[in-house]
């Protein structure tokens, strides 16, 4: 508050200064016209640096940088439990991650989000299986995320369940499910993998 009020002060000043000396001084005082030209110009630049150019490239900062789909940061339903997790209360990043499915049920990222937290930081496997298990049972889901969670099931209980017949099970019900998808490539390579086929 008190910049403003200084450079306004001394903006004042310098106009005064320009009208004395423009006015009072005779036709053949130009050298001294000049200096107070310049010098106005400086203080103008000066304020141009202080004030403009920090609103010019903040503007084009945020043009840049912003969501093109115009989604403002503070829409995100996922915010508070990603503030949570960073804070490192998984349970509570898990509770408000509930609170985002119960308004938004086929948020598929934040059912992924509580698995991947059941499974990293509280190392409960059963209750991420639990979640997927929920998330893909209790809805319709599009091909592609009824996938993803089937996948996901799987490589739970292979990976950190070591269940590799459930796991084997899931991938032959993705094949027989998604026939003649990727979906469906992707589950024959990793049976493959694992040696069923």
């Amino acid at each position: 508050m008190v910049k403003p009020i200084i450079l306004g002060t001394v903006g004042v000043g310098m106009a005064f200064l320009v009208n004395y000396v423009y006015e009072s001084s005779s036709d053949d005082d130009i050298f001294f016209r000049l200096s107070v030209t310049v010098l106005a110009g400086l203080y103008a630049g000066l304020l141009f640096l202080i004030f403009v150019l920090p609103a010019i490239s903040d503007g084009i900062a945020r043009l840049m940088f912003s969501d093109p789909g115009g989604v403002a940061e503070n829409d995100d339903p996922m915010r508070e439990a990603r503030a949570l997790q960073a804070q490192g209360d998984y349970v509570g990043a898990v509770e408000s991650l509930r609170q985002v499915v119960t308004e938004d049920s086929h948020n598929r990222l934040a059912w992924a989000e509580m698995a991947k937290i059941q499974i990293v930081q509280l190392d409960d496997a059963e209750g991420a299986l639990a979640m997927l298990v929920e998330a893909l049972d209790g809805r319709e889901w599009e091909v592609d995320d009824a996938a993803f969670f089937m996948f996901r099931i799987s490589e739970v209980q292979l990976e950190n369940m070591d269940n590799r017949d459930a796991a084997v099970q899931i991938l032959q019900q993705v094949c027989t499910t998604f026939p003649e998808t990727r979906h469906s490539a992707n589950a024959t390579h990793q049976l493959r993998e694992l040696g069923v086929l």
